[in-house]
């Protein structure tokens, strides 16, 4: 059985931390770095190089055309700058995710880019203490590790149970591995978000 939770006060806390951070017009800077580097891969072909890292928070660029996921990386703590990341992150997403094929420049009318931030990792009692929608999670399998964003538990209308079923399957697990495997280490983090058309650009070109 699931039962629904409400956050604790120190849970409030931190994702009001968060969202004060991060606040609109921040993420939407942060996601028009995103925008731009698309843009400089598909005209210039340069792929930005890692930057240097940081103590800041993690985060992670993901595209979508008409609902389906097309790209998305993840630099889930630790960056540096902000901006600087976001276009690293999203010009891998377009050209080096290889489970989808490579988003094309005519494609740019009809793609969504989602900017979403990771708050601090915590260690999880259980596989069950999180809230889908307001965290992150982190699934460790040894020296493998998952991620799964909130964002997608409010987008496919996920419960607790399919959030943990998706994350075990993208981890190559069993779908109940998260209820069987005793040996698998959970964390979780709070996120704010953002998406955007990603054609939004070409108006400032």
């Amino acid at each position: 059985m699931f039962i629904s939770c409400n956050p604790s006060s120190k849970e409030m806390q931190i994702n009001a931390k968060l969202k004060e951070s991060y606040n609109t017009d921040r993420l939407k800077g942060i996601l028009q770095s995103a925008r731009e580097s698309i843009f400089h891969v598909w005209n210039d072909g340069q792929m930005p190089i890692l930057p240097p890292l940081g103590e800041n928070e993690g985060l992670a660029v993901r595209l979508t055309v008409h609902g389906k996921d097309r790209g998305c990386l993840a630099w889930y703590k630790n960056t540096g700058d902000m901006n600087l990341f976001a276009a690293f992150c999203a010009a891998h997403a377009l050209r080096g995710d290889p489970r989808y094929d490579p988003l094309r420049p005519e494609e740019a009318g009809d793609t969504l880019v989602e900017l979403l931030i990771f708050g601090k990792w915590e260690d999880m009692s259980t596989p069950e203490d999180f809230i889908p929608g307001s965290h992150n999670l982190w699934l460790a399998d040894g020296p493998e590790n998952t991620i799964l964003q909130a964002s997608i538990a409010v987008q496919r209308h996920h419960t607790k149970k399919d959030f943990l079923e998706k994350i075990c399957v993208k981890a190559g697990l069993d779908k109940n591995a998260w209820s069987e495997n005793k040996d698998l280490v959970w964390r979780r983090s709070a996120a704010v978000w953002i998406t955007e058309p990603l054609s939004q650009i070409i108006n400032k070109k």
